[in-house]
């Protein structure tokens, strides 16, 4: 039986059909794809911006593009060993060797053709110091490699090279075109080298193998070790030390020398060691002193250990016992309380021509020890030593020494005299100051003890502190005086924080002096006053002054220091901070840097003055005009340059 059913009505024009199975498959097919094409695009443009930041060396922008390349490669599930490749480079080339070698093993998992994945493991153990377990590496690569893959030679490049490295036999050609020590003469080559410092001579064994074995086989490079070059810093505080800005900047340099690097110095030395130097913060140990005395005995002429050096009294002992000869003739020791009589006993016997003695701090000496050891060597009691430098900073025999000299002879020859106050704690270890002044007093006609005296140094003795309000402070500033250390032909005088000396001593001991002084550092000076200058100026037109430091004076009025400084003109370093001066004084120093006869000013410092900026500004147009005429001059030594202005206010 049929049965007819309702015919099925025709879809109208234009509806849409629904689609078939095969259809629907091939339309999710064409989305992945497209999907998986955008996100490999985005892959390759991060990988891209990694690998051109890291052409131009910004490895850390190219480490950030490289991870996000590969966390997104890893979310899709692509596997790519470029990506790993390019990330192990950058990696090695920030020092973070072990995620390095994590990413080249990945790249050499992904693709057993990447060459660049076996090239920076095997510069990763050759960095680590596993030359061999490198030469493995490579060797492997170069058996799994394809020899038609790209970058199979550079492999084979990289195995020779470790191979040379292996073989203690090998030198390597160098170009003499190329290598200017290898062109030279031996000869020549060696002066040149000594210009350098042990640091620069560190690094220089570093360029190849040649100048290794060059370096290390000339003894005489290192027999004046020498670790810190002076900086424009280290200079400015030697030049201004009342200057306090600079420090800040001094303290965070860090000069520790590893105790290695001071053995590998007396090793290569094999003898022939000038120059004993133990710089400040060094650690020296036993096994560094007996790589001294490993070779024959060195015919040292100084001996400088350093104020924070880390060494051991009998290490000390040892090095003061077996090298002290008649051919030093420097010693610095500065610091070392435990440095004692008996040792200035030995200095004064076995270093008959010492020229240089630094005592700073060695509180255990006392100074007639000193003159009974010297008096014990030299031909009567009269005669003096070959001592010209002398540092006793910090040192309680200070009076001693000033009253011994007036009537022995000993230290007579000096030209150098340090005998700074730092640590007001010093004063309180004078005993019998009184007695000894009465001594000094009994002498008729006291000689002058250093008639040659160049250089003098009594930073602190005339400061005005709570702790130096005493007899012992009072009378060490009589000496100075009474003993008349300040004599003509004195030229560099360095009196910082001299609040404490009145006028008339001070006037005393500048008016022998004064004209022919070329350093004067007199900070703080409340009885240096204008009336005292003038009188000191007098009918002087010209003075030799070169170094000028008279911060804190203020009694002294601007048209005083403006006529000491018109008088002036070879002066090269001010410091004039905290004082009166206005631009009378700016106006002399523009003066100065606008003469062609002049030296020019290299530093100025005039903090916490009167100066305006219209002064100021002719003071710095002067300064550009002497740098254009200096570098334009075919006269001129070298270019005129100013280091510091500081203008404060």
């Amino acid at each position: 039986m049929f049965v007819a059913g309702k015919k099925r009505k025709a879809p109208p024009s234009g509806a849409r059909t629904a689609p078939s199975a095969r259809a629907r498959t091939n339309t999710s097919l064409s989305a992945a794809s497209s999907a998986l094409k955008a996100t490999e695009a985005e892959i390759n443009k991060w990988y891209l911006l990694g690998t051109e930041n890291a052409r131009e060396r910004q490895y850390r922008t190219s480490l950030d593009y490289c991870n996000r390349a590969i966390a997104l490669a890893l979310n899709e599930n692509v596997r790519n060993a470029r990506l790993y490749e390019t990330r192990a480079h950058v990696l090695h080339k920030l020092g973070e060797y072990k995620r390095a070698m994590d990413d080249a093993k990945e790249a050499v998992i992904i693709d057993s053709n990447s060459t660049a994945g076996y090239m920076r493991i095997a510069s990763i153990l050759a960095a680590t110091g596993k030359p061999k377990d490198a030469l493995d590496v490579i060797t492997k690569g170069l058996k799994t490699v394809h020899a038609q893959t790209s970058g199979y030679t550079q492999m084979d490049i990289q195995r020779m090279s470790i191979e040379r490295q292996l073989d203690p036999t090998y030198v390597p050609r160098v170009d003499y075109r190329l290598d200017p020590i290898q062109r030279l003469p031996e000869d020549l080559a060696v002066l040149v080298l000594r210009l350098l410092d042990t640091r620069m001579l560190a690094i220089c064994r570093a360029v190849s193998r040649y100048w290794m074995m060059l370096i290390d086989s000339v003894p005489v490079l290192w027999s004046r070790p020498q670790f810190t070059s002076s900086n424009a810093i280290q200079e400015l505080m030697c030049q201004l030390p009342a200057y306090v800005k600079p420090r800040k900047l001094l303290s965070r340099q860090n000069h520790n020398i590893p105790e290695c690097i001071l053995r590998h110095v007396l090793e290569k030395s094999r003898g022939s060691l000038l120059s004993l130097w133990f710089p400040d913060g060094s650690a020296v140990t036993s096994a560094t002193v007996d790589a001294l005395f490993g070779h024959r005995r060195p015919r040292l002429s100084s001996i400088d250990i350093g104020r924070t050096a880390i060494v051991s009294e009998t290490l000390i002992n040892r090095v003061l016992n077996w090298t002290l000869s008649s051919q030093i003739t420097d010693i610095r020791l500065p610091y070392r309380s435990h440095i004692g009589n008996e040792a200035m006993e030995v200095i004064a016997r076995e270093a008959s021509a010492l020229r240089v003695l630094d005592i700073s701090g060695c509180t255990k000496v006392r100074v007639k020890h000193m003159f009974k050891a010297w008096n014990s060597v030299i031909a009567d009691a009269q005669g003096s030593t070959a001592l010209e430098k002398l540092y006793m900073n910090d040192h309680p025999g200070i009076p001693e020494l000033l009253v011994y000299s007036t009537k022995y002879r000993h230290f007579s020859n000096l030209k150098v005299l340090h005998m700074a106050i730092r640590d007001q704690g010093v004063l309180s270890m004078y005993a019998g100051l009184g007695p000894v002044m009465e001594y000094l007093q009994r002498i008729p006609n006291a000689q002058i003890p250093f008639p040659g005296l160049i250089e003098l140094n009594i930073d602190g003795v005339w400061d005005a502190t709570i702790a130096s309000q005493r007899f012992e402070s009072i009378n060490t500033a009589l000496l100075i005086s009474r003993c008349r250390l300040l004599c003509s032909g004195l030229r560099r005088l360095s009196a910082l924080d001299a609040a404490f000396v009145g006028a008339v001593l001070l006037h005393a001991s500048l008016t022998d002096c004064f004209s022919t002084l070329q350093k004067l550092h007199l900070t703080r000076a409340a009885g240096f006053d204008s009336s005292m200058l003038w009188t000191l100026l007098g009918a002087h037109q010209q003075l030799p002054l070169v170094s000028l430091d008279l911060s804190g004076c203020v009694a002294v009025d601007a048209p005083a220091m403006a006529a000491l400084i018109s008088r002036c003109s070879g002066l090269v370093h001010v410091n004039l901070s905290q004082t009166p001066a206005d631009n009378t004084v700016m106006a002399e120093l523009t003066r100065i840097m606008s003469a062609d006869n002049a030296t020019g000013l290299e530093v100025v410092v005039l903090d916490t003055t009167d100066i305006t900026g219209v002064a100021a500004r002719d003071f710095a147009s002067a300064c550009a005009k002497r740098y254009v005429r200096t570098r334009n001059s075919k006269h001129a030594r070298h270019v005129w340059r100013l280091s510091l202005l500081d203008i404060d206010n």
